[in-house]
């Protein structure tokens, strides 16, 4: 009798520890806890000259006395992630136009009829010799307005970006030529600047035998 007693006895106090140790580390057991924490990357916008510019030689070669046009021309590629995109900006070493390397002489810059407004059709008047340039890009809009013209025969308006149109002059003041206002896809956004030269018959001023040449530089920012 002694020992069912006592072995009862042990079973309640085993009972009574397995109770109270359950209702002590019961709330530890059945309620849950969260711990949040965010993880954060800043990327910074970068822009590049995906495909730099290359010199041009001007084509055909020109006579002058009796004159002639020639052309030339080249384009970049411009890669970015700025959300806001870039501009570009043009100038050149010389506000004269194209300089004579030996005999001192120039190719006068070209002079549009209404000032800094481009001209739609690359105009030069008898006996003069001008030098001149227009832009063209990949995504029409991103033209600065200068650029884009009506179709027709008009610069600095509509929104179109008729193909050989909107002449104007290089000169050493930066002109915008760009203004994207987003990313560039991964193959970049293309411009092309073209560059024309006309010697009429008999110019004056004169244009000695030389080379002439206008060093010419692209900027590109993000906006």
């Amino acid at each position: 009798m002694k020992e069912i007693i006592q072995t009862l006895r042990i079973s309640m106090t085993t009972l009574l520890i397995v109770a109270v140790a359950f209702f002590t580390l019961e709330p530890a057991v059945s309620n849950a806890i969260e711990d949040q924490f965010t993880v954060t990357q800043v990327v910074t916008a970068e822009i590049s000259f995906l495909t730099p510019s290359s010199d041009i030689v001007m084509s055909p070669q020109l006579a002058g006395i009796t004159g002639g046009t020639s052309n030339g021309s080249t384009y970049v590629r411009v890669l970015t992630n700025n959300a806001l995109g870039y501009s570009m900006t043009l100038t050149s070493s010389s506000s004269l136009g194209m300089i004579g390397n030996t005999q001192g002489g120039n190719i006068p810059a070209y002079t549009p009829a209404t000032g800094i407004v481009p001209d739609f059709s690359f105009s030069v008047p008898v006996n003069r010799a001008e030098f001149g340039y227009t832009v063209e890009a990949s995504t029409t809009p991103d033209l600065a307005q200068a650029f884009l013209d009506n179709g027709t025969t008009t610069c600095d308006t509509g929104s179109a970006d008729t193909v050989d149109a909107c002449w104007v002059n290089a000169s050493t003041s930066a002109r915008t030529i760009i203004n994207r206002t987003t990313e560039t896809a991964a193959s970049g956004a293309t411009t092309t600047i073209k560059f024309r030269v006309t010697i009429n018959s008999n110019p004056s001023p004169a244009v000695p035998q030389d080379t002439y040449v206008a060093t010419t530089t692209l900027t590109a920012t993000t906006n």
